[in-house]
């Protein structure tokens, strides 16, 4: 071959060679999850039950166990002192995280998200205050 070929051949290499490295690289760049897909962290450092307790019990609750629902074991958790109660006595942990011996909540719907269910131990664990 002649020798300016193979200077040419040897730098095309060198350059994909180089552009390779640079893309394997890049694609090893680690970032968080939050950021990549835009899901918020989960923050249990500031439960209400006026915030996000009731608004978990509102979006996944209140259909069988509200107001007038006949569907829901006759417990009522539009109630703060029956949601309290069931918080302290870990009935309610129990039945969101679907433990042995209990009734797994919500029926027949997919379990709650694992921040949610943080949120709710959480609040369970500093008292289950009505704030």
């Amino acid at each position: 071959m002649h020798p300016i070929i193979d200077i040419v051949n040897m730098k095309l290499k060198n350059c994909l060679l180089i552009l390779s490295a640079t893309a394997f690289f890049s694609s090893c760049y680690y970032d968080k999850e939050e950021k990549i897909y835009g899901i918020a962290p989960c923050d249990t450092s500031n439960i209400k039950y006026s915030v996000q307790i009731v608004s978990t019990i509102s979006t996944n609750c209140l259909r069988c166990h509200g107001g007038t629902a006949t569907s829901g074991g006759g417990i009522q958790l539009s109630d703060y002192n029956i949601v309290k109660g069931l918080a302290l006595n870990g009935k309610l942990v129990g039945a969101l995280t679907h433990s042995a011996g209990f009734s797994p909540m919500p029926k027949d719907a997919p379990q709650l998200s694992e921040c949610r269910i943080a949120e709710i131990r959480t609040w369970a664990r500093n008292g289950a205050l009505a704030n």
